[in-house]
């Protein structure tokens, strides 16, 4: 402030001051009980406007998350009263977060306050939306007084934050298909659509290989390459019977459902719905919906 801008030092000092303040509401009460506050009509309009806003807050219970924190700045010029930011706990894995920290603890600077820490990992991605009000910003190009607030969202921020609190237990989906239609030889195309759109009727996520006469083996690979949990095999001779076979996906080699079962056709509905309630691989999976392209 004082080599780069020219500020007088004792007015540098004073604004350092303000802005190590940070807290809740008791903050704006500090700075009404200010004799410099007070002798600025603007000053005491924007602890009027922050009132206000804790207010409101209150009345939604979001003030016990409210920081108000006298260092922020925005860097746009064009705000004309409150901004805000949207933090959240640090991104770095929980497991590696005390090894980390003690390492960059150990390498830090002694004597260094004003050490660039942007790339520490133990600080996080720091906020994750922004943004403020800026009542003049519109009106620059209308010709007239438009009052405007807005936001803007750190999607690669937040989609870190994301992927570093995922569960890594759970297997990771590529879509929500549950249910995977397959023919055991010939075509039986119009069997397959017969009996996806009969799951898709009944609101269960399903789908197939468009192909006439699919191979077996790319059947099962376009259903394991999306992980889907389920799947259900026709046979010409099955379906002459009336009966389809359901079968879980992945299912250990000792296990007495690793073939599948037989189920009739007319049944086949409520079959599916209860084995997606009643438990399974299905119930454990995460879905990466970033990519999710399900025909239901």
């Amino acid at each position: 402030m004082t080599e780069d801008k020219g500020l007088d030092p004792e007015v540098a000092d004073k604004i350092g001051e303000f802005v190590k303040l940070k807290g809740g509401r008791e903050i704006i009460e500090q700075l009404q009980a200010m004799p410099e506050v007070q002798a600025n009509e603007s000053a005491m309009q924007g602890c009027a406007d922050m009132s206000l806003l804790c207010d409101y807050l209150e009345i939604y219970d979001v003030l016990p998350v409210l920081s108000i924190d006298m260092s922020l700045a925005r860097g746009l010029d064009y705000y004309t009263g409150v901004i805000y930011e949207v933090v959240t706990e640090g991104s770095a894995p929980k497991a590696a977060k005390a090894d980390v920290a003690k390492k960059a603890k150990k390498e830090k600077k002694e004597g260094d306050p004003d050490e660039d820490r942007s790339n520490d990992p133990t600080i996080g991605v720091g906020s994750v939306a922004a943004g403020g009000r800026y009542d003049g910003l519109v009106g620059m190009f209308s010709g007239k007084p438009i009052p405007c607030v807005g936001i803007s969202f750190g999607v690669d921020r937040i989609f870190s934050i994301t992927r570093d609190r995922r569960d890594t237990s759970l297997a990771l989906r590529p879509n929500e298909v549950d249910v995977f239609v397959m023919s055991l030889g010939g075509s039986l195309l119009k069997e397959r659509m017969e009996i996806t759109k009969m799951l898709w009727d009944a609101g269960i996520k399903a789908e197939f290989l468009w192909k006439q006469k699919p191979k077996l083996q790319a059947q099962f690979k376009a259903a394991e390459n999306g992980k889907v949990p389920w799947a259900i095999f026709l046979g010409e001779e099955e379906l002459k019977e009336g009966r389809v076979k359901v079968k879980q996906m992945g299912l250990p080699e000792d296990h007495p459902e690793k073939e599948g079962v037989m189920v009739r056709k007319s049944e086949l509905v409520q079959e599916v719905k209860k084995r997606l309630v009643g438990g399974g691989y299905q119930t454990k999976v995460l879905v990466d919906r970033t990519v999710s392209n399900s025909s239901a």
